[in-house]
């Protein structure tokens, strides 16, 4: 398996528009599911693979991807997280600021149990931080991206937050309706209809299975939106202080 970003284009080589291809990847039980576009065409490809590894593997010639996980952790606990954590809530007031959940501290990912990683959590804490269960859970996938990720390949691999991507696409105005909701998710399909993507409620049925949810396909086209912009050169990061993590990755969210 090679896992050599190329960047999608050769050594010296600028790609044709028509050559450009993005991808937008969540995690889901199954996986990752993954959504690439050709930018040219609007003509998409629907893939699930088991790891991100896997993903990284069948990402490696696009020209960018979009990544709803965190990318880059803090070692010790702030209040409301990461810089651009605390830049997103802001940006999606009122409606969708708690779909913006603090990333955990590197040493809390390596517990084992939610005690230990609670623990780990109030140690390098100044100010009662506290763990989330709904963080706790995504631990998994967390560590796979934390295991693979360097500061080359995140010339390639941005984090994106659907809820960021949905709300620049509506006008840059989060959505009301949570995505748990039928109507949150009609709404979703109808935002990123007027975005250009040929998507319905019938194709997101079907394209959800076992292991791939409704939501989680609805996120992966929304970041693949935000990826296509990035290609595009039109996308803006959310940033601040401080921006590099103890291995070099960059906290930074894309929209």
């Amino acid at each position: 398996m090679c896992l050599c970003p190329t960047h999608g284009m050769m050594a010296g080589m600028d790609p044709k528009p028509s050559d450009i291809v993005v991808a937008g990847a969540d995690g889901c039980r199954a996986g990752w599911f993954v959504v690439m576009r050709h930018l040219a065409t609007g003509t998409v490809e629907h893939h699930t693979v088991p790891t991100f590894a896997a993903l990284l593997d069948l990402c490696a010639e696009v020209s960018a991807v979009g990544l709803d996980m965190p990318i880059g952790l803090m070692d010790m606990v702030e209040r409301g997280g990461r810089p651009p954590d605390r830049l997103a809530r802001e940006r999606l007031k009122p409606h969708r600021s708690s779909s913006i959940f603090s990333p955990p501290c590197r040493a809390a990912l390596a517990c084992a149990t939610y005690e230990e990683a609670a623990a780990a959590t109030r140690a390098r804490s100044s100010t009662g931080g506290s763990l989330t269960l709904q963080s706790f859970g995504l631990f998994p996938k967390l560590r796979e991206v934390d295991a693979l990720m360097t500061a080359d390949w995140q010339r390639l691999v941005h984090e994106v937050h659907p809820e960021l991507s949905f709300a620049t696409m509506n006008g840059d105005r989060p959505l009301e309706v949570s995505k748990q909701k039928p109507g949150g998710q009609a709404l979703r399909i109808e935002v990123l209809l007027a975005a250009g993507f040929d998507i319905s409620a019938k194709s997101v049925k079907r394209l959800a299975r076992a292991g791939v949810g409704r939501s989680d396909v609805l996120d992966a086209y929304a970041v693949c939106w935000t990826a296509g912009r990035i290609a595009s050169g039109v996308a803006e990061r959310l940033s601040g202080h401080p921006a590099v993590d103890s291995r070099g990755l960059k906290m930074e969210l894309w929209v």
